[in-house]
């Protein structure tokens, strides 16, 4: 592909820091990239490469040539098996929140709860090995999933268990910190706490925006953020059993705000904010570096529309979602703040994505 980068150089370098950081406490094991097996420490490699290049190229198509030289690209099909990738972006919320509940927010946050197990299913067969499921224990002594949505918001089956950590003033704040995984809370005091994703119910995530159109209150054509969430307030008495439609929920921990206020991804390092995606790991490893290219909304910094173009950027695969399932469907993490808020809800295009790996070195045995 034509490669460019439309992000300045720094940003690179740290996001090629803190995958560095990663890769360097992984166990010495292989990884799959299409037909080849890679280890951690080629992808090492290649982060400190990628963001050296990027720092010395003095044109794009120097960047291009070096790029070539010294990487193989590997473009990622689609889960159809078609030749591009599918692209949503994903911020990190900055909401509002009481440490205990009120009239002005009635709405909670929940730690992990106690009886929620994941059971290793390869202690049970080899063939599992790998694999895990979550669940709980029934009355009855049974495992069975773990509560929905609607069993822990509108059925309350959590209720009274000592599990709130925060309460929110609105609704589908609530569902919106659950997709993105985690979120800055603002609490009356000044004081300033980041909900960090801790575990989910492992139900699958169904979109609330299409169900409300599958219900055909709203063209499908016609949904965005700006008319759902419309909707929702021209109808409060659905509200709770429209956002049940999604029956994945996710549990949080309180913890201080890091560096930057940006959360920490499936790597344990903070996201950088236009250099970090997240992946289905069993297609791009965690901790390669990638090229994308997309149609990209930009905006100002109070969020307003400015335009929508064509970007290409190097990247790192650094995160991990539910609902990024298969090869080609990447989440690009765009920041916190009213403008990456903006940014985020307008991105659902198809793109390109390529896996960067460096190229081996000529044997010596």
């Amino acid at each position: 592909p034509d490669i460019q980068d439309d992000l300045d150089p720094d940003s690179l370098a740290e996001a090629a820091q803190t995958t560095a950081a990663y890769l360097s406490g992984l166990p010495q094991k292989s990884l799959a990239v299409a037909d080849r097996s890679v280890g951690p420490q080629l992808l090492l490699e290649g982060a400190r490469a990628l963001a050296r290049i990027r720092r010395e190229a003095k044109t794009p198509e120097e960047l291009a040539a070096r790029l070539k030289e010294e990487f193989d690209l590997f473009r990622v099909r689609s889960s159809t098996g078609g030749p591009g990738a599918f692209f949503s972006a994903y911020y990190q919320p900055v909401l509002k929140a009481s440490p205990g509940k009120s009239s002005a927010f009635p709405y909670p946050l929940y730690r992990k709860p106690p009886d929620l197990i994941e059971a290793d299913l390869g202690a049970f067969k080899e063939k599992w090995k790998g694999e895990s499921i979550i669940g709980r224990m029934d009355p009855s002594g049974r495992f069975v999933p773990y509560f929905d949505r609607g069993d822990i918001d509108v059925r309350k089956a959590l209720e009274g268990r000592g599990l709130e950590i925060a309460w929110l003033a609105d609704q589908f704040d609530r569902l919106d910190l659950h997709i993105q995984g985690s979120g800055l809370l603002e609490f009356p005091d000044g004081t300033l706490r980041l909900a960090r994703f801790a575990a989910t119910n492992a139900l699958s995530y169904r979109s609330v925006g299409l169900a409300l159109a599958g219900s055909g209150a709203v063209k499908r054509e016609d949904l965005n953020r700006e008319r759902l969430v419309g909707y929702l307030r021209e109808h409060p008495e659905g509200e709770s059993w429209l956002l049940s439609q999604n029956p994945r929920y996710t549990f949080f921990e309180l913890v201080e705000v890091p560096p930057g206020g940006e959360p920490f991804g499936k790597t344990g390092r903070p996201l950088v904010a236009g250099r970090s995606i997240a992946v289905d790991p069993a297609f791009s490893p965690l901790g390669a570096a990638a090229f994308i290219r997309l149609p990209l909304v930009q905006t100002d910094a109070s969020g307003a529309l400015l335009g929508k173009t064509r970007s290409s950027r190097l990247v790192f695969c650094q995160d991990t979602g539910g609902a990024i399932q298969g090869p080609g469907r990447v989440d690009l993490y765009v920041g916190h703040g009213a403008q990456a808020k903006s940014l985020a809800t307008r991105v659902w295009d198809a793109g390109e994505l390529y896996l960067l790996i460096k190229k081996l070195p000529p044997r010596q045995r």
